[in-house]
């Protein structure tokens, strides 16, 4: 169904016209740095970049939001793809591999389509941002824990859209990134439960 979705959004985003007269120099990448995020463990650092990504996109509306909202939201699902990839290299738990992959999967395909959108109302190609990261310990119990308050920060993110955009394909995306990272969060939770 996620697929379906994408194919439709990708064939409406690209549709789309670059808004006339916004000036696109505000809609720059993310920083190296995020100010005020954590350092500490990699829940707490997931938990202080979502709340920095929604403290960014809360004044912003209209176009200078879907922009800034799919710019953030790209660089959001690299970091995911990225804790992702070290679970697949590393995690033992077959269950949590097959979500690793799935999550890299699904979250490949939104970037793609969101890169199109800001190529589209921008002129401009966006990278999205990775982050380095470490664990020690249980890969499997690292990626559940990281993931579940990043899924909660994309969450955070995408229920913003109904209030500051006009664009439909942003809108369906948002939907389908809450439903899918709330069933994710769902299911890791669970996981986790079953490793104490």
């Amino acid at each position: 169904m996620i697929r379906a979705l994408l194919g439709t959004l990708a064939l409406t985003g690209s549709a789309l016209a670059a808004m006339p007269g916004m000036d696109h120099g505000q809609m720059g990448p993310a920083p190296a740095t995020m100010p005020g995020m954590a350092t500490g463990s990699t829940p707490a650092m997931m938990k202080s970049m979502g709340d920095q990504m929604v403290r960014e996109l809360t004044p912003l509306r209209g176009r200078a939001f879907d922009v800034r909202f799919a710019q953030r939201m790209a660089d959001h699902h690299q970091m995911a793809i990225d804790m992702a990839r070290m679970e697949v290299r590393g995690g033992k738990d077959a269950r949590v591999k097959a979500s690793a992959q799935k999550v890299i999967a699904d979250q490949q395909r939104e970037i793609a389509l969101m890169k199109g959108w800001i190529k589209t109302w921008t002129g401009q190609s966006y990278t999205p941002k990775s982050m380095a990261m470490a664990h020690g310990g249980s890969a499997d119990r690292w990626f559940l824990e990281g993931m579940i308050p990043h899924h909660v920060g994309a969450i955070a993110m995408a229920k913003l859209v109904p209030t500051r955009t006009q664009s439909a394909p942003v809108r369906a995306l948002a939907t389908a990134i809450i439903k899918a990272q709330q069933a994710e969060i769902d299911q890791y939770t669970g996981w986790l439960r079953a490793m104490k």
